[in-house]
């Protein structure tokens, strides 16, 4: 069965749906459990789908739950309510896969979406490169960068909130999901590029946040932004600064208490050596120049004088 509806329109948008939309990310082969939570609160009225889009208005169901009637159309995708959870499961994940998946009720006949989520699919492993962004005060700004390939994708940016999990927060198109206790904007430079300004921004705010593209078939997490607030990042006390002033000035002082012993014994050795023998071949020298003819007098008379 194929559903129709405003799908597209949905996809990173939480004007359509009752909860922001979720990006998941898995590798080929793995098995993942995606719950529907806003569909819980029909799950006794009404007849819940999980189908995936195939257009810009189509949906093509997979899996249906009517209270305890199960009916799964595709093999290695099943959805269940397990104690008053709808979730549904995929084995053995496959690339061609990744797409938009959505959640949704139908009531007499027509198809109302309660839950989207893009799922990315990767072969191997994914080791993004992560870049780091600091808030100045309670704001922070979210540069998000696209190449000419992503020209005519959505644009959002995802708060990562459990493992291979993320949250849309904001859209190209406008859409935003404030934070708890914050605010969110949205900067639209170019077909390229958008820029998310987070304000009232706490230390709860802090950590990963991905930058992606979609279209009906294709999900990009092109850039990884890891978040930190003034308030995350560690402070030096008063306390902290004169303990660092105190261990220079030990080590300074003990730099100069060895100079002061370098010299020390310098002076003492050149003042040995200008009133030993250095000092009276000097003095010899001088009374030779003096008088050389009376060179055996002058030993004698050296010789008596004391040293020093």
């Amino acid at each position: 069965m194929i559903f129709t509806a405003l799908l597209f329109l949905t996809l990173i948008s939480t004007s359509q749906t009752q909860t922001a939309p979720i990006v998941m990310t898995a590798a080929v082969g793995e098995t993942i459990t995606v719950e529907c939570p806003q569909a819980e609160r029909y799950k006794g009225n009404s007849v819940i789908w999980w189908c995936r889009t195939i257009s810009g208005t189509r949906c093509d169901q997979i899996s249906s739950i009517d209270g305890q009637k199960v009916r799964n159309y595709y093999r290695g995708t099943s959805i269940a309510n397990t104690n008053g959870t709808i979730s549904v499961t995929i084995r053995h994940l496959h690339e061609v896969e990744t797409g938009a998946y959505c959640c949704g009720l139908e009531d007499n006949g027509s198809f109302n979406i309660s839950d989207v989520i893009l799922l990315k699919v990767f072969a191997g492993t994914w080791e993004p490169i992560v870049s780091e962004i600091r808030g100045v005060g309670n704001t922070a700004t979210v540069p998000c960068q696209y190449t000419e390939e992503e020209k005519y994708y959505k644009k959002f940016l995802c708060k990562v909130t459990s493992i291979n999990k993320c949250t849309i927060i904001a859209s190209s198109d406008g859409a935003v999901n404030n934070l708890q206790n914050g605010s969110v904007s949205i900067t639209i430079n170019n077909s390229h590029n958008f820029t998310v300004t987070l304000g009232n921004i706490n230390k709860a705010d802090e950590g990963e946040y991905w930058c992606g593209a979609v279209t009906i078939k294709n999900i990009k997490i092109v850039q990884v932004k890891n978040l930190t607030t003034a308030a995350g990042r560690p402070r030096v006390s008063n306390d902290t600064s004169r303990e660092d002033q105190l261990k220079i000035w030990t080590i300074f002082r003990w730099l100069l208490f060895g100079a002061l012993a370098v010299c020390s014994a310098s002076v003492t050795c050149y003042a040995h050596f200008a009133k030993g023998p250095v000092m009276q071949a000097s003095k010899l020298w001088v009374l030779w120049k003096r008088q050389p003819e009376n060179t055996n007098g002058m030993r004698a008379a050296f010789k008596d004088q004391p040293e020093g």
